[in-house]
């Protein structure tokens, strides 16, 4: 057996509910070839879906499984690769490594990116080998999932989530387009949250008009403003929702109810007050309305 030297250390995220075979087989063969070995877990201050788990309960993870064998250190993501390998390299000698340095990692998301001092080799495995989410049916203490769910809502950052709203007019601005869900008596503006594939928040309006109101022909959108909702669901939540409300008219098409809506109507401007709308939207009734008297004015 070669003679273990220097120091090799791994670098990776390990965003996994448990370490397996796989994993212990690679620190196994990086302790049989060097005198000292660590791990960097890299970190995104972003919590999503390929980044679920913090550093501490990582950090954890691998005391658990090695017994303390292993050094293990946090390295934060940056937005450039090279400054990014210069502040890896700074944590490095921050150890007090010894004999020659040795980095291994993907090579995607590591070898490739990394242009510091130290050689860097990828590591010989396969993403089919690390172990998939859990499922319930296989958990064996459900208490501690639990723990770690409400332990992961607690320590994630606030969610602003973004939505959009829209005012269509007819008849020279004297009546607007209003929406009723099918477990509401009051009305609201037809919208909902925007998606990830929206190239824009104008395109999300367009997406959700069509689908609550159907095939519709409108002229352009005219931006009316934004405001924090105070939607119900989110009384108790760290999370809240900021709508921006948009305007236009309608050239061509019969509005008809759909997706999450029962009824869609005209309502004649003279005689519309907030009272008519879900508490959630009021603000949106103010924004319209300040929009109309500005109109006015300038016609004036």
């Amino acid at each position: 057996m070669p003679k273990k030297s220097g120091t090799g250390i791994i670098i990776g995220r390990f965003q996994v509910f448990e370490l397996n075979k796989v994993h212990a087989s690679l620190i196994t063969t990086m302790q049989q070839k060097h005198s000292h070995v660590a791990a960097f877990l890299t970190s995104n201050p972003a919590p999503g879906l390929h980044n679920p788990l913090d550093f501490e309960l990582r950090r954890l993870m691998f005391e658990e499984k090695f017994k303390g064998k292993l050094r293990v250190e946090e390295m934060p993501d940056l937005p450039d690769d090279r400054i990014w390998s210069q502040e890896l390299d700074r944590r490095i000698l921050e150890i007090r490594p010894e004999g020659t340095v040795t980095l291994y990692g993907t090579r995607e998301n590591f070898v490739d990116r990394y242009s510091g001092r130290y050689t860097a080799e990828v590591l010989e495995a396969q993403e089919e080998d690390f172990p998939e989410e859990p499922e319930l049916s296989t958990l064996n203490n459900l208490r501690d999932f639990r723990a770690g769910m409400i332990y992961a809502n607690i320590r994630r950052f606030p969610t602003v989530y973004p939505t959009v709203d829209i005012a269509v007019f007819r008849n020279d601005y004297t009546e607007v387009l209003l929406a009723r869900k099918a477990n509401e008596t009051r009305y609201r503006f037809p919208g909902g949250f925007t998606d990830p594939s929206d190239p824009s928040y104008e395109d999300a309006v367009l997406r959700e008009l069509g689908e609550e109101c159907g095939e519709l022909t409108i002229d352009e959108l005219t931006y009316l403003g934004s405001c924090k909702i105070d939607d119900w669901r989110y009384h108790d939540a760290f999370d809240s929702i900021m709508t921006h409300l948009y305007a236009c008219t309608l050239v061509d098409g019969k509005p008809a109810p759909n997706d999450d809506i029962a009824e869609v109507q005209w309502f004649d401007l003279e005689h519309l007050t907030e009272e008519l709308f879900v508490p959630e939207h009021r603000p949106l009734f103010e924004i319209m309305m300040d929009y109309l008297e500005e109109m006015d004015e300038e016609e004036d």
